[in-house]
C-alpha cells in the first residue's frame, strides 16, 4: 500500500466518483474542484489525520489483491506503486493500487467470465478477455455484497487509471461485510474515453479560472461565494415562498423536539433508576456513563492564521415596521 502521491492541483482518478450523481458520501464537485483550486495556489489542503476504518483499508489492501490475482490466474502482481500514473494528454493522474499481468509474449488471452462460485463477475456475464497487464484496484466496506459494481465505488477511479496507463482491462476488488470479496472486471470503453476527456477537460479550465459547478447544496453555496460583501440585494419575489419554507420547516423542528423531550420525561418518570424497560415491543435502555477522575491539564491552542469563513445559515427575520437589519 502506497500513500496519495498524485497532485492535489489536478484532478486525480480516484477523484472521478464524485461525477456518479449516485455518490452517496456527501463530497461534491465543487467541494473537489475547490480543493484544487487552494492546492494551486500552494495551500496545503492534505488532511494527514486518516479515519480509522480507511486505515484498516489500507491494511487490507494487499491480501484483497492478491487473493484477487490467484482466483483470475494474474501473475506478477505489483502493489507498492510510488510513482502516479500521468495522462498522456488529459490533465489527469491517478495511483494505482496494484498492477497484474494476464498474459506474456505470444501466450493466448486469458478468458475472464462470471463465476458465482469464485465471485468473479463481468459485465452482462460476457467474457473478457484479458491481455497483458492491467489495473487492480482494491475496495473495502461494510456494505453487502452486489453482482453490480457502482460507478463510483472504485469503477471510475479504475476506467480513468486504464486511460492513463494506456491499459486494456481492469480489475475492481472489493471486500464487502469483512468476509465477501468479490472480483469485477472490465475491458477498456471507447465511450468512457470520450466522458473522460469531456470531464477533465472541463475541470482543468474550472480550476484555471475558478469557474465553479452550479451548487448542489447549501455548503456548496458558501464555497462559491466564501465572503460576504456589506449591501443589501432585492430578491425576486417567488424567493419569498423559499423563506417561508425555512420558517415553517423550523417550527415543525422545534415541535418535533418538544415531543420528543414530552415523551422521554414521561418515560423516565415511569422507569425512575431502573436501567432497562419494556413495553409492547419495545426495550428501552436508561443507562449510565461514568467517566474516571482525570487532573487537571493545561491545554495549548496552537496559532492560527487570520481568515474569513461565510456563515453556515441564514439569518432569517420578518421585517417589521418597514425595518431592515
Amino acid at each position: 500500500m502506497v500513500g496519495k502521491v498524485t497532485p492535489d492541483y489536478q484532478l486525480s482518478c480516484s477523484g472521478l466518483a464524485v461525477f456518479d450523481p449516485n455518490y452517496p458520501y456527501g463530497l461534491t464537485k465543487n467541494e473537489l474542484l475547490d480543493r484544487c483550486i487552494r492546492a494551486a495556489r500552494f495551500e496545503n489542503v492534505r488532511d494527514d489525520k486518516q479515519p480509522l476504518f480507511m486505515r484498516v483499508g489500507d491494511v487490507l489492501e494487499n491480501p484483497i489483491l492478491e487473493e484477487a490475482c490467484l482466483r483470475l490466474g494474474l501473475k506478477n502482481p505489483q502493489l507498492d506503486i510510488d510513482e502516479p500514473l500521468i495522462h498522456k494528454t488529459l490533465p489527469l493522474a491517478g495511483s494505482p493500487d496494484g498492477i497484474a499481468t494476464a498474459t506474456e509474449g505470444d501466450e493466448p488471452p486469458l478468458v475472464v467470465k462470471t463465476d458465482l462460485t469464485q465471485n468473479i463477475f463481468t459485465p452482462s456475464n460476457k467474457e473478457v478477455r484479458l491481455i497483458g497487464d492491467g489495473i487492480l484496484e482494491a475496495k473495502t466496506t461494510r456494505d453487502y455484497g452486489d453482482d453490480d459494481l457502482p460507478d463510483w465505488r472504485g469503477k471510475f477511479q479504475a476506467q480513468g487509471l486504464m486511460e492513463c496507463a494506456g491499459l486494456d482491462w481492469c480489475a475492481v476488488v472489493v471486500l464487502y461485510a469483512s468476509t465477501d470479496l468479490r472480483v469485477y472486471v472490465y475491458e477498456r470503453d471507447p465511450e468512457f474515453s470520450s466522458w473522460l476527456e469531456e470531464v477533465a477537460t472541463d475541470f482543468d479550465e474550472r480550476i484555471k479560472t475558478r469557474n465553479y459547478f452550479e451548487p448542489e447544496n447549501s455548503l456548496d453555496a458558501n464555497i462559491i461565494w466564501s465572503e460576504s460583501v456589506d449591501k443589501i440585494v432585492e430578491l425576486p419575489d417567488d424567493i419569498q415562498t423559499k423563506v417561508q419554507d425555512i420558517q415553517a420547516a423550523k417550527r415543525i423542528i422545534e415541535n418535533a423536539k418538544q415531543i420528543i423531550d414530552d415523551s422521554e420525561t414521561a418515560i423516565k418518570v415511569q422507569m425512575q433508576e431502573s436501567d432497562h424497560a419494556m413495553v409492547g415491543d419495545y426495550q428501552i435502555k436508561w443507562g449510565s456513563r461514568r467517566y474516571k477522575a482525570k487532573p487537571e491539564v493545561t491545554k495549548v491552542i496552537p496559532a492560527t492564521e487570520a481568515r474569513v469563513v461565510r456563515n453556515k445559515t441564514l439569518t432569517i427575520k420578518e421585517i417589521q415596521n418597514d425595518d431592515i437589519d
